[in-house]
């Protein structure tokens, strides 16, 4: 990979880094703001819903925008709103004002992530295509599981500090504004002037003859232009359908997680935020694992059976750390969390890259990406009632029963995925193909992307 790609990329895992640490940076610091802002844990959890709620909303919203504005404006928009939030929410004293600061925080983090897709999309093609997703996909993962950690460090100084964190968007934004290419694309017969893509011209000419565009080289609307009902039907394959729902049904499991686990924490063994965010850093051990083993994975199973099995480990995990009272035990179970949730999220996002149709990807990814923010939204509103009426321990069994039911639902539909989007898509699944790949992915060309 050329080194201009190499700092492309670098800025699109940035971006993603600060978008998912939005919600998992003050996941150990929830308990430290009680106080301060003179509320309750209940009302603490729609710091989490704002945001969350605010970037499903404008993930939607800010969609067909990409195809109107140069993206790379978008982007360093969002980068800067981001940041400047962040500084402003760190001299609020009320809850009230937080809340406002966290929505607005959403329109960023909603152009951050859905910009980072469509760059990989616009910057890269073929293997390195694969390999910027692969690097994205393990950013993303681990960025919301250490995100904790910094945020704890920071807490114990200050609970208004991690909000400072946020402010190194905006350097970001001077360093993506220096070094990424304009991207705008009205279409795929307009991608890869700007990114060195010898293809686009050969593109426009095989366009031009399938009447896709005129010949002043403007696309030709008329012919392009679909209905509702066209624009409706991807949604309406299951395959679709489902992956979207996991999408939801990964962060709705995580943020129970992320928010209630520091409560539990605190009551049981009187952790810090700071000791609270090591604990949950501890999934990124096996997330970082299993992220270094997906390649391989795939090529032996069905997607949707291996993120089944994600959700079956991280099920079974929660509801026990639910009912132990022990610190060793927790720490291992933690440990199986992690590795349940990024196996689910990694296989998640990678099944829905290759099941969604390319006329229709960036509207099917739109509304994936919203689904994980519904999710980091609800969780927190859907498990505070349940702590209000039965109490802690019932959320941990309660988020457990969920992803135990995932993993069983994922099992039923698995017959939906064999015809075209399962693991023979991935890798052909072949006894020679497997060994090939394998042996390029212990060599590491298979993720470095050189010859």
């Amino acid at each position: 990979m050329k080194t201009n790609k190499k700092i492309h990329l670098f800025i699109i895992c940035l971006t993603v880094f600060f978008g998912m640490s939005a919600g998992a940076l003050l996941g150990p610091v929830f308990p430290e703001m009680v106080g301060p802002l003179q509320t309750t844990a209940q009302n603490i959890g729609m710091l989490v819903s704002a945001i969350t709620f605010s970037t499903a909303l404008f993930s939607l919203v800010l969609g067909p925008f990409t195809d109107r504005i140069p993206r790379k404006k978008i982007l360093i928009f969002c980068l800067v709103l981001y940041g400047f939030t962040g500084l402003a929410a760190y001299f609020a004293t009320d809850l009230e004002t937080l809340l406002i600061l966290r929505f607005l925080q959403g329109i960023g983090v909603a152009g951050m992530m859905l910009l980072s897709m469509l760059l990989i999309g616009d910057l890269y093609s073929g293997p390195e295509r694969v390999h910027a997703t692969s690097r994205v996909g393990m950013t993303n993962a681990i960025g919301s599981v250490f995100s904790p950690l910094i945020g704890g460090l920071l807490a114990s100084h200050s609970w208004n500090l991690p909000f400072l964190f946020y402010t190194l968007t905006l350097p970001l934004a001077l360093f993506a504004a220096v070094c990424l290419p304009e991207t705008k694309s009205v279409g795929p017969e307009y991608r890869g002037k700007e990114c060195g893509n010898p293809g686009r011209e050969n593109g426009r000419e095989q366009n031009r003859e399938n009447g896709k565009i005129k010949k002043n080289g403007t696309p030709n609307r008329a012919r392009n232009k679909k209905t509702f009902a066209e624009l409706l039907k991807p949604f309406l394959d299951i395959k679709i359908f489902y992956t979207i729902f996991l999408s939801f049904a990964v962060f709705f499991l995580l943020y129970a997680l992320v928010f209630y686990l520091p409560f539990m924490l605190k009551a049981e063994f009187g952790y810090t935020s700071k000791e609270s965010g090591l604990a949950l850093s501890l999934m990124g051990i096996t997330v970082i694992l299993i992220a270094s083993r997906v390649k391989v994975l795939a090529l032996r199973y069905p997607l949707v059976c291996l993120v089944g099995a994600g959700f079956g480990f991280a099920g079974l995990t929660v509801a026990m750390i639910g009912i132990v009272h022990s610190k060793i035990i927790i720490v291992f179970l933690l440990l199986l969390f992690g590795m349940g949730y990024g196996l689910s999220q990694i296989m998640a996002d990678t099944l829905i890259l290759q099941i969604a149709p390319e006329d229709s990807k960036g509207s099917i990814i739109s509304v994936y990406n919203s689904m994980k923010y519904l999710g980091q939204t609800l969780s927190p509103i859907v498990f505070g009632f349940v702590l209000a009426s039965s109490g802690l321990e019932t959320v941990f069994l309660f988020a457990g029963a969920f992803g135990l039911a995932v993993a069983g639902l994922s099992w039923l539909v698995r017959g939906k995925f064999r015809a075209g989007s399962g693991h023979e898509e991935v890798g052909e699944n072949t006894r020679e193909h497997r060994n090939v790949h394998e042996q390029e992915y212990e060599t590491g060309s298979l993720f470095v992307g050189e010859n």
